[in-house]
């Protein structure tokens, strides 16, 4: 069978002389016209080799690099990289990023064949006999849900994620699964979270666990993240059935994965809700907010979610007056409460402007402390469950 090259310019004329040229070669092609679509592709199309373009509009060739070596399938597959950038300085950033070969623009035809050949050949000399199949197992998956908004969803599990990581050595990926309404990004310093976009623009038979995979990112935490877009139009690609479609191969992603599902059940957590395995369910100490989170549980008990499945944490976010003392919830909140937190808006702030988790920033905190109690905590249920 030929081996595949995936050819990867936003300059068109490029993209067809490079692949003619390797076409007559006798090699298959498959091409890509920016960065975004590379790392899509890479993972399907499984090519034996890449050669890559440096200055793209979406993305740099630097970062596909990066991002392509991230993944399990593609952080084998030898790059090149083929591009006008010919200053030391670019070179090396090319090979620090991950490429096995740097070629600058313009080169003759037959130098680009040699590069080709040569990388190939190595390739193939030391290539292992293929593995046989992994099966994957389903992960654990934890919804963090809220009966309103504005609850802190987002920074809960957040947090809970990277401290799961930290107790369990375990592989874990956090999601965002709120489309045009993200915060996650925002607050570990990524501008433009566009994966979940682009996942949800597909089809559903399209979301698949590779297609998944490709969009995830290794944040420095060692959590992967899919983070929501923040840019509100996103908000009409919200499709139950995606999201769904999306959730069963998130689960073959990692050990662990953290959903933030957001407020209230809706017609997305409907489809949601059934493939989790445990619930976290933040409350804040006002009658408002307790009688909402009364209701909601007892809405997640009628649907199997009863005590050992559900984690009501008492999330105090704020000083304030108008807050309840425990003994004042729990006489209005008649549910078990998992832990509660001691309000600390400065430093939940200040790690916010770091774009670094609390966890992460002050691990000593008191704060801290009760969300590596609480991860310990679903550890436990996870571990009965293995």
């Amino acid at each position: 069978m030929a081996e595949k090259i995936l050819v990867v310019d936003d300059d068109v004329d490029t993209l067809r002389l490079v692949g003619l040229m390797l076409q007559r070669q006798g090699y298959q092609i498959v091409v890509a016209s920016n960065g975004a679509q590379a790392i899509s592709m890479a993972p399907n199309e499984n090519p034996d080799l890449i050669i890559l373009d440096v200055m793209m509009p979406d993305m740099d060739g630097y970062e596909v690099t990066r991002r392509l070596r991230a993944l399990a399938v593609t952080q084998n597959t030898p790059i090149i990289m083929f591009t006008a950038k010919s200053q030391v300085d670019d070179k090396v950033t090319g090979f620090e990023a991950g490429v096995d070969d740097y070629l600058t623009k313009p080169t003759q035809p037959r130098e680009l064949i040699a590069h080709v050949k040569a990388i190939l050949a190595r390739v193939n000399k030391s290539r292992p006999p293929a593995p046989e199949p992994i099966k994957r197992e389903p992960g654990y998956l934890i919804g963090v849900l809220a009966a309103k908004g504005g609850m802190g969803c987002s920074t809960l599990a957040t947090n809970l994620a990277v401290s799961l990581r930290m107790r369990t050595k375990n592989s874990v990926v956090l999601a965002e699964l709120r489309p045009g309404e993200g915060t996650i990004g925002l607050d570990l310093g990524y501008l433009q979270p566009e994966g979940l976009t682009r996942l949800l623009r597909k089809k559903p038979s399209e979301i698949t666990v590779e297609s998944v995979e490709a969009e995830l990112f290794l944040h420095k935490s060692d959590i992967r993240l899919l983070p929501a877009s923040f840019n509100p139009g996103d908000a009409r690609l919200t499709s139950p059935e995606k999201i769904e479609a999306l959730c069963h191969s998130l689960a073959l992603t990692a050990n662990i994965i953290v959903l933030d599902l957001g407020p209230a059940i809706t017609s997305v957590t409907e489809k949601v809700l059934p493939l989790c395995n445990e619930l976290v369910v933040p409350i804040e100490s006002t009658s408002q907010v307790l009688t909402r989170s009364d209701l909601l549980i007892c809405d997640l008990a009628e649907r199997g979610f009863g005590e050992g499945r559900v984690n009501a944490v008492l999330y105090n976010r704020s000083r304030s007056e108008l807050n309840m003392s425990l003994v004042g919830v729990q006489q209005v909140f008649k549910h078990p409460i998992a832990v509660v937190f001691t309000p600390a808006p400065e430093v939940i702030y200040q790690a916010a402007r770091a774009n670094i988790p609390l966890v992460s920033q002050q691990p000593d905190h008191l704060t801290s402390q009760q969300f590596f109690k609480l991860a310990d905590l679903v550890a436990r249920h996870i571990t009965t469950r293995q």
